[in-house]
């Protein structure tokens, strides 16, 4: 989706006239001080566009009239949000954590060679569970009570997200997420709750509000881990409206760095035998309204 059409379909769906929204964003940021009607119409005929920081708080303002970050995503399910996403855009915000994202050749396979399946069935699981046996390991060292057993379960879970992604049946990457209960994220966030205690009552489900806390992430290179959160991200846009925050709390300074490159924000730290827990939490506004995401929604690159 270009800008233009994000902005002319939103001040139409506000039934805004251009003069009236750029009164709007005058009184609102003092960015857009000396904007005018001629250039406005510009931005919609893509004539011109405007920098990131102005699409950031154009954003922004269209969100507090609807309590809705994207309302052009209204409706739209996740696949078809994903279309939109640039996956290189993806790329660059993610980074190239050595600890997450492998080097294994990709010259041999495609894009399209790259399955990405949301694993439902106690089968599928059960084999994407043995599947990357190494990867469980260095998780449950970090978690300890973490045993595949319990992640299966959780993995059954209707409301969590279990990606796992497969070039020609063998195992590429995997990405799991639990959406939790705001009180019960709230608990994990301040290590008054460790995550291996989790019960299924703790998870929300969609019909009410929660909080998606990324558990588990692990590609063999930088082509999967992109196609990984890019479904990821199209799962957040897709269900905006039922996500209230997203946080995490890694032990690995890859994991650390990857929570600052999505807007997580440092929150607090514990001391444990493995190493600092950090607790990385920020509302879901601050996950997807800045220049990075909206570079790779309204910026789509042939990849």
């Amino acid at each position: 989706m270009k800008f233009n059409t994000y902005l002319k379909s939103c001040r139409e769906n506000f039934d805004l006239t251009q003069e009236q929204l750029i009164q709007e964003l005058y009184n609102t940021y003092d960015d857009f001080v000396g904007l005018d009607v001629s250039a406005f119409s510009r931005w919609e005929r893509v004539v011109s566009t405007p920098s990131l920081d102005r699409q950031v708080k154009i954003v922004q303002l269209f969100q507090t009239k609807s309590n809705t970050i994207f309302p052009c995503f209204d409706n739209r399910s996740s696949e078809e949000v994903e279309n939109e996403i640039c996956s290189i855009g993806i790329k660059n915000l993610i980074g190239n954590s050595k600890q997450h994202i492998l080097k294994f050749p990709s010259i041999s396979f495609q894009a399209n060679d790259i399955t990405i399946n949301h694993l439902r069935s106690a089968d599928d699981i059960d084999r994407a569970i043995t599947m990357p046996h190494a990867v469980m390991q260095g998780f449950t060292q970090n978690n300890p009570g973490m045993t595949p057993e319990l992640l299966k379960s959780w993995a059954l879970h209707s409301s969590n997200l279990f990606l796992v992604a497969e070039v020609h049946g063998q195992f590429f990457g995997l990405f799991f997420n639990l959406r939790l209960k705001p009180e019960v994220f709230d608990k994990i966030m301040n290590f008054e709750m460790g995550i291996f205690a989790l019960e299924n009552d703790d998870f929300a489900k969609f019909s009410e509000m929660g909080c998606n806390l990324p558990l588990l992430f692990f590609a063999n290179n930088e082509k999967v881990a992109s196609l990984l959160f890019l479904r990821y991200y199209a799962h957040l846009i897709a269900n905006q409206d039922n996500i209230l925050e997203v946080g995490t709390t890694p032990v690995r300074d890859g994991g650390k760095k990857m929570a600052v490159k999505m807007k997580l924000k440092p929150y607090k730290e514990m001391e444990m035998e493995q190493g600092t827990r950090s607790a990385y939490r920020a509302s879901l506004s601050d996950v997807l309204i800045n220049e990075s995401v909206l570079k790779m929604i309204f910026q789509k690159q042939e990849d």
